[in-house]
């Protein structure tokens, strides 16, 4: 019954295209909210006094209509990076990015001429689901603050409060609380009413109270937002909240006290520290197994070449296939390594020889028909490229079994290096060249044993080097004859 009635309350809240005040024009400042699909849901008295727009006349629009208002042109604006999860465009200068919330500073002034600053957080519904984000502005340090507004009527404070999972309060630069709202704290026995009127430490441990005392006051000396996560012992047991204040102004402009949000980040918290854990036992199995599987086939690979010098003819060939099939298992696990390597660290670029990469390569693959002529070309790369070779090849023998013939060739063209590796096998369909480097990907018959690591090797270090990598037919026009992976290189 609970979720129902938050569900209507937003419903109810967020649909009124009429609502000229609600709980953001308590900030004081130019402040809108933005639903999931990017439409306008809240106008407040502020932005409308500082775009010349009434919330009739934009409530419920898309398509960037509120940018438009604002600024002039439809784009996005900071609330809508915030929607889409990504990092703003070149129109914004980063200033602060705490958890979902950011803060930037439009590199394009108002319409009116103001440069202004733009806080924009998302909103959640007691479930956790996000229902929209709000975005406010303020002018920049040094000019005079944009908007004003008269007050708030308070029934609309207390719906929306009801509807969002976070306290909301306002600080005075007494360290009184001016206004305290907190759905949640009924959970714990807490009066959210009671808090209103008091101090901090009528409601968190000491050092907790102290530090919202100082943030608020720091806030409306120097006009600043703040945020900061704190994990503290509240009501016998580990909490943590992420707590952001900003400043309030009067309709002068001057900064009368803070309004701050904090959100219960514990369980959030929890769940990512246990995920570390699970992920730092995984990492040590993983290493634990690849390296017994490792040296146990690097025995095996080792025997049975000793066995192949004593042997001849198909008795001889029969054994170099069976250490081919071995070594194939070792550069699995290699791979796996590769990969874990890669997400932890950063390659750094040096010049090296492709032509000995792939002479070596020809040499660690005796038996297998490769063809190559060459001569020294050196690339931008690490010596991880023998890695990239060894993978090209050891896919062609995969798709095309030992009696494969594979040629590979390399082409200088100006400030680039063309490696082609062309095989004789069962070919890729067209509808397959742009998902087999795709990391386990099985589209060529799906071998026996594959993972589809090899070639998500490739196109990893290929991009790691500023390459491309692509996948063609050996004869243009007709796949069943065979494949051909081209990759391109930086010339040294």
């Amino acid at each position: 019954m609970r979720v129902k009635k938050n569900k209507q309350i937003i419903k109810k809240t967020m649909n009124r295209a009429q609502m000229s005040t609600s709980i953001f024009d308590h900030l004081q400042q130019p402040a809108l909210v933005l639903d999931s699909e990017g439409r306008v849901i809240i106008w407040n008295e502020d932005i409308v006094q500082c775009t010349g727009v009434a919330a009739e006349n934009i409530i419920g629009k898309g398509d960037y209509a509120h940018a438009e208002a604002l600024f002039g042109e439809r784009r996005p604006t900071l609330a809508d990076y915030i929607l889409a999860h990504d990092s703003p465009g070149s129109d914004y200068s980063l200033l602060a990015h705490d958890g979902e919330e950011m803060l930037a500073e439009s590199r394009i002034p108002l319409l009116s001429g103001r440069r202004v600053n733009c806080m924009a957080a998302p909103l959640y519904d007691l479930v956790g689901r996000q229902i929209g984000v709000v975005e406010t502005f303020r002018g920049v340090p040094g000019e005079r603050p944009i908007g004003g507004s008269a007050g708030v009527p308070e029934d609309e404070v207390q719906a929306l409060a009801r509807s969002l999972p976070d306290m909301i309060f306002t600080l005075g630069r007494d360290g009184i609380f001016l206004r305290f709202l907190w759905t949640g704290g009924k959970e714990m026995g807490l009066d959210a009413a009671g808090i209103t009127g008091r101090t901090p430490r009528a409601l968190f441990p000491a050092d907790e109270a102290d530090f919202l005392t100082r943030s608020a006051r720091r806030v409306i000396d120097t006009g600043g937002v703040t945020s900061e996560t704190r994990s503290f012992l509240w009501h016998g047991e580990e909490r943590s909240f992420q707590i952001t204040m900003y400043p309030l102004h009067d309709a002068a402009g001057g900064i009368v006290a803070a309004a701050g949000i904090a959100r219960d980040r514990t369980r959030e918290l929890a769940c990512e520290r246990a995920l570390q854990e699970i992920s730092r036992f995984s990492s040590l199995y993983l290493d634990l197994l690849g390296t017994d599987i490792y040296n146990t086939s690097m025995v095996a690979a080792t025997i049975i070449g000793m066995l192949r010098e004593r042997l001849s003819g198909e008795e001889a060939e029969l054994a170099q296939r069976i250490k081919n099939t071995i070594e194939q298992g070792i550069t699995v696990i290699k791979n796996v390594e590769l990969l874990n390597t890669l997400s932890k660290h950063r390659i750094r670029l040096e010049p090296v020889d492709i032509d000995a990469v792939i002479c070596g390569q020809i040499k660690r693959h005796a038996g297998i028909d490769i063809r190559y002529e060459g001569e020294p070309c050196m690339v931008w790369a690490n010596p991880l490229l023998e890695h990239l070779i060894s993978n090209l090849i050891s896919n062609s023998i995969k798709f095309g079994g030992m009696g494969v013939q594979i040629d590979i060739t390399v082409m200088e063209t100006g400030d680039i290096v063309t490696l082609s590796v062309t095989d004789n096998g069962i070919g890729i369909p067209d509808h397959l060249k742009l998902s087999i480097f795709d990391r386990f990907s099985q589209g060529r018959k799906y071998a026996s044993g594959s993972r589809g690591l090899g070639l998500h090797i490739v196109k990893t270090l290929t991009n790691h080097y500023g390459g491309r990598v692509w996948a063609a037919d050996r004869v243009p026009g007709r796949p069943e004859e065979g494949a051909a992976i081209k990759v391109i290189l930086q010339k040294c």
